[in-house]
């Protein structure tokens, strides 16, 4: 209950924001989630013998369909979100501001180019999202087949696993090295340094 009391005074005084909104954070670990997930399969069953697959691409791309939605409202309710203020230099927001675009947009590259690179086997109907909704066909772009998108699809993923390992250590830096609350304030929602400015105003107060 004070921790809670202690947002809702730190909010009410106008005070820039330390942590993430809470919208933010669970769209943030429901995508990591969801990649996890499809990372799995894509590394795991579908590698199986005969029609492994075939038999796990509805899956597979009902997992990707709920990553781009997911992507697609954590953009815009950000645009809407003020963004936690910390006192960095200039050169680690923009580094930190051009990652995060990169990996956004590998993230709808991967997606994109796998819709592009599905094509149904003969004789077979079109596999179904959400075990209902059919595949669309993806139109043919420029001189590059279905068999060519599904190529650089997967050469897409190893490049999101590496942005990915980065992301990780960074977390982990911040968490073990810098200390800064940035780790703390995407899990639990309450950066350290915000609370440091309330036990400091709390002495400022009592003093």
């Amino acid at each position: 209950m004070r921790t809670l009391e202690n947002r809702r005074a730190a909010e009410a005084s106008g005070k820039p924001r330390l942590h993430w909104h809470f919208g933010i954070r669970l769209l943030h670990w429901l995508t990591v989630i969801a990649l996890a997930a499809q990372i799995a399969i894509a590394f795991g069953p579908m590698r199986g013998p005969g029609m492994a697959m075939m038999n796990w691409l509805p899956l597979h791309m009902s997992i990707g369909v709920t990553i781009l939605a997911i992507i697609v409202l954590r953009l815009c309710w950000r645009s809407f979100t003020q963004v936690p203020v910390r006192p960095t230099s200039r050169f680690m927001r923009f580094a930190t501001a051009f990652f995060h675009i990169f990996l956004y947009a590998t993230i709808l590259a991967v997606l994109i180019t796998g819709w592009l690179g599905y094509r149904p086997m003969p004789f077979m109907p079109p596999a179904r999202l959400f075990g209902n909704l059919p595949v669309p066909l993806a139109p043919s772009v420029g001189a590059l087949s279905a068999r060519g998108f599904a190529s650089i699809h997967q050469k897409l993923v190893w490049i999101l696993l590496g942005l990915a390992g980065v992301h990780v250590l960074a977390a982990l830096a911040h968490f073990v090295l810098l200390r800064d609350g940035v780790m703390q304030s995407m899990v639990f929602g309450w950066s350290s340094t915000a609370s440091q400015d309330q036990s400091d105003s709390r002495k400022t107060g009592n003093g």
